[in-house]
Protein backbone atom coordinates (compact mmCIF):
# COMPACT_ATOMS: atom_id res chain seq x y z
CA UNK A 1 0.00 0.00 0.00
CA UNK A 2 0.87 3.59 -0.96
CA UNK A 3 2.07 5.39 2.47
CA UNK A 4 1.81 8.88 3.31
CA UNK A 5 1.35 11.29 6.26
CA UNK A 6 -1.67 13.17 7.36
CA UNK A 7 -2.05 14.99 10.27
CA UNK A 8 -4.89 14.04 12.66
CA UNK A 9 -7.14 16.79 15.13
CA UNK A 10 -7.67 14.31 17.84
CA UNK A 11 -4.81 15.11 20.75
CA UNK A 12 -3.13 11.58 22.03
CA UNK A 13 -2.70 13.05 25.68
CA UNK A 14 -5.27 11.01 26.90
CA UNK A 15 -4.39 7.41 25.36
CA UNK A 16 -5.48 4.24 27.64
CA UNK A 17 -3.72 1.74 26.26
CA UNK A 18 -0.08 1.13 24.97
CA UNK A 19 -0.46 -1.86 22.19
CA UNK A 20 2.24 -2.50 20.06
CA UNK A 21 1.41 -4.23 17.12
CA UNK A 22 4.43 -6.52 14.61
CA UNK A 23 7.49 -6.95 16.41
CA UNK A 24 6.61 -4.52 19.54
CA UNK A 25 8.52 -1.20 18.44
CA UNK A 26 6.65 1.67 19.91
CA UNK A 27 6.72 3.05 16.08
CA UNK A 28 4.15 0.18 15.23
CA UNK A 29 1.70 1.03 17.38
CA UNK A 30 -1.28 1.92 15.40
CA UNK A 31 -2.72 4.23 17.15
CA UNK A 32 -5.92 5.04 15.15
CA UNK A 33 -7.98 4.97 11.69
CA UNK A 34 -8.77 7.84 10.23
CA UNK A 35 -11.90 8.39 6.99
CA UNK A 36 -11.30 11.55 5.17
CA UNK A 37 -14.58 12.55 2.89
CA UNK A 38 -12.48 14.30 -0.06
CA UNK A 39 -10.90 11.01 -1.17
CA UNK A 40 -13.34 8.54 0.34
CA UNK A 41 -9.46 6.61 1.93
CA UNK A 42 -9.33 5.37 5.21
CA UNK A 43 -6.06 5.56 6.42
CA UNK A 44 -4.28 3.45 9.49
CA UNK A 45 -2.22 6.02 11.11
CA UNK A 46 0.95 4.43 13.37
CA UNK A 47 2.47 6.04 16.33
CA UNK A 48 5.84 7.06 14.13
CA UNK A 49 3.40 9.10 12.16
CA UNK A 50 3.23 6.80 9.25
CA UNK A 51 0.21 6.16 7.39
CA UNK A 52 -1.45 3.18 5.54
CA UNK A 53 -4.22 3.68 3.26
CA UNK A 54 -6.77 2.11 1.36
CA UNK A 55 -10.10 2.80 -0.46
CA UNK A 56 -13.39 3.26 2.03
CA UNK A 57 -15.62 1.18 2.20
CA UNK A 58 -18.83 1.75 0.49
CA UNK A 59 -21.17 2.28 3.55
CA UNK A 60 -18.41 5.03 5.14
CA UNK A 61 -19.02 7.71 1.91
CA UNK A 62 -23.01 6.90 1.94
CA UNK A 63 -23.37 7.55 6.28
CA UNK A 64 -20.47 9.83 6.92
CA UNK A 65 -21.67 12.14 3.41
CA UNK A 66 -21.92 14.54 6.51
CA UNK A 67 -18.68 14.41 7.86
CA UNK A 68 -15.42 16.41 6.59
CA UNK A 69 -13.80 13.20 8.89
CA UNK A 70 -14.18 10.75 11.38
CA UNK A 71 -11.40 9.44 13.51
CA UNK A 72 -11.81 6.53 15.43
CA UNK A 73 -9.36 5.45 18.34
CA UNK A 74 -9.99 1.49 19.13
CA UNK A 75 -8.06 1.30 22.39
CA UNK A 76 -9.30 4.66 23.77
CA UNK A 77 -12.77 3.01 22.27
CA UNK A 78 -13.62 6.65 20.85
CA UNK A 79 -14.50 8.07 17.63
CA UNK A 80 -14.40 11.84 17.25
CA UNK A 81 -16.29 13.43 14.08
CA UNK A 82 -15.96 16.44 12.29
CA UNK A 83 -18.69 17.82 10.25
CA UNK A 84 -18.53 19.48 7.14
CA UNK A 85 -19.56 22.63 8.92
CA UNK A 86 -16.77 22.88 11.31
CA UNK A 87 -18.47 20.96 14.53
CA UNK A 88 -16.58 18.34 16.31
CA UNK A 89 -17.61 15.76 18.88
CA UNK A 90 -16.84 12.73 19.85
CA UNK A 91 -18.70 8.85 20.96
CA UNK A 92 -17.80 6.39 22.78
CA UNK A 93 -18.15 2.32 22.37
CA UNK A 94 -17.54 -0.58 24.46
CA UNK A 95 -15.57 -3.16 24.29
CA UNK A 96 -17.16 -6.79 22.75
CA UNK A 97 -17.13 -7.84 26.35
CA UNK A 98 -18.74 -5.47 27.72
CA UNK A 99 -21.12 -2.66 25.81
CA UNK A 100 -22.50 -0.91 28.78
CA UNK A 101 -20.00 -0.15 30.88
CA UNK A 102 -22.21 2.43 32.94
CA UNK A 103 -19.93 2.39 36.35
CA UNK A 104 -23.09 3.00 38.62
CA UNK A 105 -23.80 6.65 36.81
CA UNK A 106 -26.98 7.79 36.35
CA UNK A 107 -28.68 7.77 33.74
CA UNK A 108 -31.13 10.27 32.71
CA UNK A 109 -33.49 10.07 29.63
CA UNK A 110 -34.54 13.59 27.95
CA UNK A 111 -37.82 13.80 25.83
CA UNK A 112 -37.06 15.21 22.56
CA UNK A 113 -38.98 18.93 23.88
CA UNK A 114 -35.60 18.78 26.87
CA UNK A 115 -33.24 18.00 24.54
CA UNK A 116 -34.56 21.11 22.37
CA UNK A 117 -33.77 23.05 25.33
CA UNK A 118 -30.32 21.75 25.83
CA UNK A 119 -29.26 22.28 22.29
CA UNK A 120 -31.07 26.25 21.92
CA UNK A 121 -29.09 26.71 25.78
CA UNK A 122 -25.62 26.69 23.39
CA UNK A 123 -26.89 28.12 19.67
CA UNK A 124 -30.03 29.99 21.28
CA UNK A 125 -30.11 30.85 24.96
CA UNK A 126 -32.50 33.52 24.49
CA UNK A 127 -35.11 31.06 23.87
CA UNK A 128 -34.70 29.00 26.87
CA UNK A 129 -37.47 29.64 29.19
CA UNK A 130 -36.36 30.56 32.30
CA UNK A 131 -32.75 31.35 33.68
CA UNK A 132 -33.51 28.46 36.11
CA UNK A 133 -33.77 25.93 32.66
CA UNK A 134 -30.44 27.65 31.31
CA UNK A 135 -28.50 27.67 33.91
CA UNK A 136 -29.68 23.55 34.00
CA UNK A 137 -29.19 23.15 30.71
CA UNK A 138 -25.41 24.30 30.69
CA UNK A 139 -25.05 22.17 33.88
CA UNK A 140 -26.55 19.21 32.58
CA UNK A 141 -24.16 19.32 29.22
CA UNK A 142 -21.57 19.91 31.53
CA UNK A 143 -21.99 16.86 33.73
CA UNK A 144 -22.84 14.74 30.47
CA UNK A 145 -19.58 15.84 28.70
CA UNK A 146 -17.36 14.68 31.84
CA UNK A 147 -18.99 11.40 31.87
CA UNK A 148 -20.71 11.85 34.99
CA UNK A 149 -24.30 10.91 34.02
CA UNK A 150 -25.24 9.56 30.87
CA UNK A 151 -27.76 10.80 28.86
CA UNK A 152 -28.93 8.20 26.07
CA UNK A 153 -30.47 8.78 22.30
CA UNK A 154 -33.71 6.84 21.27
CA UNK A 155 -34.81 5.77 18.07
CA UNK A 156 -37.52 8.50 18.88
CA UNK A 157 -35.08 11.29 19.37
CA UNK A 158 -34.09 10.09 15.87
CA UNK A 159 -36.87 9.97 14.11
CA UNK A 160 -38.27 13.05 15.47
CA UNK A 161 -34.88 14.98 14.79
CA UNK A 162 -34.45 13.60 10.82
CA UNK A 163 -38.19 14.88 10.28
CA UNK A 164 -37.58 18.65 12.02
CA UNK A 165 -38.33 20.42 8.58
CA UNK A 166 -36.41 23.56 9.83
CA UNK A 167 -32.51 22.56 8.16
CA UNK A 168 -30.64 24.90 10.63
CA UNK A 169 -32.57 23.97 13.44
CA UNK A 170 -32.38 20.04 12.74
CA UNK A 171 -28.44 20.67 12.14
CA UNK A 172 -27.70 22.34 15.98
CA UNK A 173 -30.07 19.71 17.34
CA UNK A 174 -28.74 16.77 16.03
CA UNK A 175 -25.01 17.94 17.30
CA UNK A 176 -26.43 18.59 20.57
CA UNK A 177 -27.97 14.91 20.80
CA UNK A 178 -24.69 13.61 19.48
CA UNK A 179 -22.35 15.72 21.22
CA UNK A 180 -24.37 14.87 24.90
CA UNK A 181 -25.15 11.56 24.47
CA UNK A 182 -21.68 10.71 23.72
CA UNK A 183 -22.78 7.02 21.96
CA UNK A 184 -25.20 5.84 24.97
CA UNK A 185 -28.20 4.92 23.47
CA UNK A 186 -31.50 3.16 25.00
CA UNK A 187 -31.94 0.19 23.14
CA UNK A 188 -35.35 -0.52 20.92
CA UNK A 189 -38.57 -0.53 23.17
CA UNK A 190 -39.67 -3.41 21.01
CA UNK A 191 -36.82 -5.41 22.01
CA UNK A 192 -36.85 -4.70 24.85
CA UNK A 193 -40.71 -5.61 25.42
CA UNK A 194 -39.84 -8.93 23.53
CA UNK A 195 -36.76 -9.58 25.93
CA UNK A 196 -39.42 -8.95 29.03
CA UNK A 197 -41.61 -11.26 27.83
CA UNK A 198 -39.51 -14.28 26.98
CA UNK A 199 -38.34 -13.60 30.54
CA UNK A 200 -41.89 -13.37 32.73
CA UNK A 201 -42.88 -16.53 30.17
CA UNK A 202 -40.25 -18.76 30.93
CA UNK A 203 -40.21 -18.10 34.71
CA UNK A 204 -43.99 -18.91 34.42
CA UNK A 205 -43.73 -22.31 33.23
CA UNK A 206 -40.23 -22.93 35.31
CA UNK A 207 -37.61 -22.97 31.84
CA UNK A 208 -34.72 -21.33 31.78
CA UNK A 209 -34.71 -17.67 31.87
CA UNK A 210 -32.82 -15.37 29.70
CA UNK A 211 -31.68 -12.50 30.90
CA UNK A 212 -33.13 -8.71 29.52
CA UNK A 213 -30.06 -7.36 28.17
CA UNK A 214 -28.51 -3.77 29.02
CA UNK A 215 -31.45 -1.07 27.67
CA UNK A 216 -28.79 1.46 28.22
CA UNK A 217 -25.87 0.62 26.11
CA UNK A 218 -22.90 1.55 23.37
CA UNK A 219 -23.97 -1.79 21.61
CA UNK A 220 -23.87 -0.74 17.96
CA UNK A 221 -27.13 -0.15 16.08
CA UNK A 222 -28.87 -1.42 19.50
CA UNK A 223 -31.38 1.37 18.94
CA UNK A 224 -32.29 0.39 15.95
CA UNK A 225 -34.83 -2.65 15.31
CA UNK A 226 -33.19 -5.32 14.04
CA UNK A 227 -35.36 -4.79 10.60
CA UNK A 228 -34.29 -0.88 10.19
CA UNK A 229 -30.62 -2.25 11.05
CA UNK A 230 -30.33 -4.40 7.74
CA UNK A 231 -27.66 -3.38 5.39
CA UNK A 232 -26.19 -0.90 8.08
CA UNK A 233 -23.55 -2.88 9.15
CA UNK A 234 -20.65 -4.21 6.95
CA UNK A 235 -21.58 -7.73 5.14
CA UNK A 236 -17.93 -9.33 6.29
CA UNK A 237 -15.62 -8.68 8.56
CA UNK A 238 -11.77 -7.16 7.54
CA UNK A 239 -10.07 -10.35 8.04
CA UNK A 240 -6.56 -7.62 8.14
CA UNK A 241 -8.20 -6.11 11.13
CA UNK A 242 -7.84 -7.60 14.37
CA UNK A 243 -11.28 -8.20 16.37
CA UNK A 244 -11.48 -5.39 18.49
CA UNK A 245 -10.79 -2.88 15.68
CA UNK A 246 -13.75 -4.81 13.65
CA UNK A 247 -15.74 -3.72 16.68
CA UNK A 248 -14.55 -0.52 16.56
CA UNK A 249 -15.57 -0.24 12.66
CA UNK A 250 -18.84 -0.99 13.75
CA UNK A 251 -19.18 1.18 16.33
CA UNK A 252 -18.29 3.98 14.10
CA UNK A 253 -20.62 2.77 11.53
CA UNK A 254 -23.38 2.41 13.82
CA UNK A 255 -22.52 6.28 15.28
CA UNK A 256 -22.53 7.11 11.63
CA UNK A 257 -25.88 5.99 10.47
CA UNK A 258 -27.42 7.76 13.90
CA UNK A 259 -25.75 11.08 12.91
CA UNK A 260 -26.99 10.84 8.98
CA UNK A 261 -30.56 9.74 10.12
CA UNK A 262 -30.71 13.45 12.03
CA UNK A 263 -27.70 15.60 10.05
CA UNK A 264 -29.62 14.52 6.24
CA UNK A 265 -30.54 18.02 4.74
CA UNK A 266 -33.59 15.88 3.23
CA UNK A 267 -36.03 15.58 6.58
CA UNK A 268 -37.29 12.22 7.01
CA UNK A 269 -41.18 11.62 6.93
CA UNK A 270 -43.08 10.33 9.68
CA UNK A 271 -45.02 7.46 9.82
CA UNK A 272 -48.71 7.71 9.19
CA UNK A 273 -50.15 6.81 12.94
CA UNK A 274 -53.41 7.64 12.15
CA UNK A 275 -55.16 4.06 11.56
CA UNK A 276 -53.71 3.73 15.61
CA UNK A 277 -54.85 6.76 16.83
CA UNK A 278 -58.40 5.86 14.96
CA UNK A 279 -58.74 2.78 16.87
CA UNK A 280 -57.37 3.87 20.26
CA UNK A 281 -59.89 7.17 19.86
CA UNK A 282 -62.86 4.94 19.35
CA UNK A 283 -62.37 2.41 22.07
CA UNK A 284 -61.52 5.08 24.41
CA UNK A 285 -64.95 6.89 23.10
CA UNK A 286 -66.63 3.91 23.79
CA UNK A 287 -65.46 3.08 26.53
CA UNK A 288 -66.26 6.51 28.27
CA UNK A 289 -69.51 6.06 27.31
CA UNK A 290 -70.16 2.72 29.24
CA UNK A 291 -71.53 4.44 32.59
CA UNK A 292 -73.28 1.67 33.29
CA UNK A 293 -70.38 -0.13 34.43
CA UNK A 294 -68.10 0.17 37.24
CA UNK A 295 -64.97 1.93 37.10
CA UNK A 296 -63.17 -1.55 37.63
CA UNK A 297 -65.12 -2.97 34.72
CA UNK A 298 -64.02 -0.35 32.65
CA UNK A 299 -60.48 -0.73 33.64
CA UNK A 300 -60.79 -4.50 33.32
CA UNK A 301 -62.13 -3.89 29.54
CA UNK A 302 -59.29 -1.72 28.87
CA UNK A 303 -56.86 -4.61 30.13
CA UNK A 304 -58.59 -7.36 27.65
CA UNK A 305 -58.13 -4.05 24.76
CA UNK A 306 -54.44 -3.52 25.56
CA UNK A 307 -53.99 -7.60 25.66
CA UNK A 308 -55.71 -7.32 22.17
CA UNK A 309 -52.96 -5.40 21.05
CA UNK A 310 -49.79 -7.45 23.10
CA UNK A 311 -51.02 -10.81 21.60
CA UNK A 312 -48.74 -10.87 18.52
CA UNK A 313 -45.70 -9.97 21.20
CA UNK A 314 -46.83 -12.60 23.64
CA UNK A 315 -47.33 -15.46 21.04
CA UNK A 316 -43.33 -14.50 19.70
CA UNK A 317 -42.20 -14.60 22.88
CA UNK A 318 -43.92 -17.42 24.08
CA UNK A 319 -42.61 -19.43 21.22
CA UNK A 320 -38.95 -18.58 21.64
CA UNK A 321 -39.41 -19.12 25.27
CA UNK A 322 -40.62 -22.58 24.20
CA UNK A 323 -43.86 -22.27 26.13
CA UNK A 324 -46.88 -24.57 25.04
CA UNK A 325 -50.32 -23.13 24.27
CA UNK A 326 -51.39 -24.46 27.71
CA UNK A 327 -48.59 -22.84 29.21
CA UNK A 328 -48.95 -19.52 27.46
CA UNK A 329 -53.10 -19.63 28.11
CA UNK A 330 -52.43 -20.40 32.03
CA UNK A 331 -49.58 -17.59 31.78
CA UNK A 332 -52.26 -15.07 30.18
CA UNK A 333 -55.19 -16.07 32.50
CA UNK A 334 -53.21 -16.33 35.98
CA UNK A 335 -50.91 -12.99 35.32
CA UNK A 336 -52.15 -10.42 32.97
CA UNK A 337 -54.89 -8.65 35.22
CA UNK A 338 -52.23 -8.40 37.72
CA UNK A 339 -50.78 -4.87 38.40
CA UNK A 340 -47.18 -5.83 38.08
CA UNK A 341 -45.72 -8.60 35.34
CA UNK A 342 -42.83 -8.79 36.81
CA UNK A 343 -41.45 -6.61 33.42
CA UNK A 344 -40.95 -2.79 34.35
CA UNK A 345 -41.17 -1.58 30.43
CA UNK A 346 -44.53 -3.93 30.10
CA UNK A 347 -45.91 -3.07 33.43
CA UNK A 348 -45.13 0.99 33.13
CA UNK A 349 -46.69 1.41 29.34
CA UNK A 350 -49.60 -0.97 30.19
CA UNK A 351 -50.52 0.66 33.70
CA UNK A 352 -50.17 3.83 32.06
CA UNK A 353 -52.39 3.24 28.39
CA UNK A 354 -55.07 2.08 30.75
CA UNK A 355 -55.64 5.45 32.63
CA UNK A 356 -55.48 7.71 29.58
CA UNK A 357 -58.03 5.32 28.33
CA UNK A 358 -60.41 5.45 31.05
CA UNK A 359 -59.46 9.31 30.85
CA UNK A 360 -61.36 9.89 27.41
CA UNK A 361 -59.17 12.71 26.47
CA UNK A 362 -58.14 13.06 22.50
CA UNK A 363 -55.50 10.87 21.39
CA UNK A 364 -52.39 12.02 18.73
CA UNK A 365 -50.36 10.67 16.52
CA UNK A 366 -47.04 11.58 18.91
CA UNK A 367 -48.82 9.75 21.85
CA UNK A 368 -48.04 6.38 21.27
CA UNK A 369 -44.18 7.46 20.80
CA UNK A 370 -44.71 9.71 24.25
CA UNK A 371 -45.52 7.05 25.69
CA UNK A 372 -43.64 3.74 24.40
CA UNK A 373 -40.18 5.17 24.75
CA UNK A 374 -40.82 7.08 28.06
CA UNK A 375 -42.42 3.93 29.80
CA UNK A 376 -39.70 2.07 28.53
CA UNK A 377 -37.18 4.62 29.64
CA UNK A 378 -38.76 4.83 33.15
CA UNK A 379 -37.91 1.21 33.70
CA UNK A 380 -34.74 1.29 33.52
CA UNK A 381 -33.36 5.01 33.90
CA UNK A 382 -32.58 6.58 37.21
CA UNK A 383 -34.76 9.64 36.12
CA UNK A 384 -36.42 11.06 33.26
CA UNK A 385 -37.48 13.99 32.08
CA UNK A 386 -40.55 15.16 29.67
CA UNK A 387 -43.17 17.09 29.14
CA UNK A 388 -45.74 17.93 31.93
CA UNK A 389 -48.61 15.88 30.41
CA UNK A 390 -47.08 12.92 29.72
CA UNK A 391 -45.42 13.14 33.26
CA UNK A 392 -48.28 13.45 34.44
CA UNK A 393 -49.73 9.93 33.71
CA UNK A 394 -46.71 8.40 34.12
CA UNK A 395 -46.44 9.79 37.42
CA UNK A 396 -49.88 7.73 38.49
CA UNK A 397 -48.27 3.97 37.27
CA UNK A 398 -45.09 4.93 38.72
CA UNK A 399 -46.86 5.41 42.34
CA UNK A 400 -49.19 2.37 41.48
CA UNK A 401 -46.24 0.18 40.54
CA UNK A 402 -43.87 1.63 43.00
CA UNK A 403 -41.30 1.46 40.29
CA UNK A 404 -37.50 3.88 41.53
CA UNK A 405 -37.33 5.94 38.80
CA UNK A 406 -37.36 10.06 39.11
CA UNK A 407 -39.47 11.87 37.46
CA UNK A 408 -39.51 15.47 36.38
CA UNK A 409 -40.74 17.88 34.28
CA UNK A 410 -38.22 20.54 34.09
CA UNK A 411 -34.52 20.40 33.60
CA UNK A 412 -33.91 22.11 36.85
CA UNK A 413 -35.35 19.86 38.54
CA UNK A 414 -32.90 16.59 37.60
CA UNK A 415 -30.38 18.85 38.13
CA UNK A 416 -31.28 19.08 41.85
CA UNK A 417 -32.12 15.62 42.09
CA UNK A 418 -28.62 14.69 40.91
CA UNK A 419 -26.83 17.40 42.79
CA UNK A 420 -28.25 16.28 46.15
CA UNK A 421 -27.71 12.67 45.28
CA UNK A 422 -24.21 12.90 44.86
Amino acid sequence: MDETSVPTTLPDDDASETTSGGDGKSSDFIEAFQWRADDNMVALRFRSGLVRGFSGDALHAIHAKDFAMVEVYPWRRSVFFKTRRGDGFSSRFGSRFNSSPLRDRPVVYLDQNQWSTLSKSVHAPWRVQSDDELKAAWRLIGLASSGRVVLPLSAAHLGETGSFGNDEGRYELAVAILSCSGGWQMRDPLQVRAAEFRQVLARSSGKPEALVPDVFTLEPYAALDPATREGSSPRKDHAELPAEWTHAYTASLSSMVFASMMLDQQATPRGDMAGWVQRVQEFSTWLSGETNRTKQQRRRAAEVFMFSDATREIARASFDAGLSLSEMSAWTQSTWHLPELGAPAISLFRATMIDKLLGSGRWEGNDLTDLFYLCTAAGYADHVVGERRTIGLLEQSVRRLHAPVKLHRTLASVVDALSSEQ
